[in-house]
């Protein structure tokens, strides 16, 4: 009898452990070109970063003038998926409509211009991962090849962590789309499995979230001002401790009596939102310190750029 409920205890405990790997929200992922391939093609755009002139890609441009990106783009989703069901592939054209909508409204409420189009359309893609694609056809006598190069990236920090590049085989085609899928097709299961090992790490090590906090001019305190028991710099830095994996990048700050900056904190990817475990995103932790604040008399407000920028104003 005490072997039979043994027995009937561990099967629980792995339908449990099933249903937990089920339920857990799966990566998100958006495939777009890569900068590279906007450059060489003339897809790009100028944007004033606080002065500084930087080129980025102009993936609407893009997608309306070359006609075989779409489709390449496409291909190299579907393989991700045929490898993985689970992944969620994130349209690009959506979030690009959703982006446009969002810059409209924004205009419409006299919104900032600080986020570039492409943050705003990663913002809206609420991506996990971006795979950025490049791809050149070469023609050598009557054939062609496809060289390649996918970049898994990180859509909150831009960081490249599953680089796989190679060359197709010659052809006398020239469709740059089925060469392409022929050339990626090899290498797609190892790449997959990158993208998937990457997810499960932010599972347990958290997802890196950049924080910029600013008193504004109005604002009543500062850093050093007392709030409650401890200065508005503590009642922060204890907030995001509390709020983080065992306050992993709280020693990365630079501060001053209006402001503090974080080059990346690194929060929990699932948490207890209004009381329910969901996947957790920075305007979610952006929302939270705001509530924060303002449950400690200071007002305040956010902004994200991007998906892993946040800025709070104290006001």
């Amino acid at each position: 009898m005490k072997k039979i409920i043994m027995t009937f205890a561990l099967l629980l405990m792995i339908a449990g452990s099933a249903f937990a790997q089920k339920v857990m929200t799966p990566p998100h992922v958006m495939v777009v070109p890569d900068l590279i391939y906007c450059k060489s093609h003339g897809f790009t755009q100028q944007f004033n970063n606080n002065g500084i002139t930087e080129v980025i890609p102009d993936y609407e441009r893009a997608l309306s003038e070359d006609p075989s990106l779409h489709a390449a783009l496409t291909q190299v989703a579907q393989l991700i998926t045929d490898r993985n069901s689970d992944i969620v592939i994130v349209d690009i054209i959506e979030a690009i409509n959703n982006a446009k909508a969002d810059r409209a409204m924004a205009a419409a409420n006299a919104g900032d211009e600080s986020e570039s189009v492409d943050e705003a359309i990663i913002r809206n893609s609420e991506a996990d991962i971006l795979v950025k694609v490049q791809f050149d056809l070469v023609k050598n006598g009557p054939e062609y090849r496809v060289s390649y190069v996918l970049n898994g990236t990180d859509a909150y920090t831009s960081r490249n962590f599953a680089p796989v590049s190679g060359l197709g085989k010659p052809s006398t085609s020239a469709n740059p789309v089925a060469l392409l899928r022929e050339a990626v097709f090899e290498n797609m299961e190892a790449f997959t499995g990158k993208l998937l090992s990457y997810y499960t790490s932010m599972v347990s090590k958290g997802r890196m979230v950049a924080f910029e906090i600013k008193t504004t001019s109005t604002a009543s305190v500062n850093m050093n001002s007392k709030v409650g028991q401890y200065t508005l710099r503590e009642q922060i830095e204890d907030f995001l401790y509390d709020n983080s994996v065992d306050g992993n990048g709280l020693e990365r700050v630079q501060s001053g009596s209006s402001f503090l900056r974080y080059q990346g904190v690194y929060v929990p990817l699932i948490s207890t939102i209004r009381g329910r475990q969901r996947k957790q995103g920075a305007k979610d932790i952006a929302q939270k310190l705001v509530n924060f604040l303002e449950s400690n008399g200071v007002t305040a407000d956010y902004k994200i750029r991007g998906l892993g920028k946040v800025n709070i104003y104290i006001k």
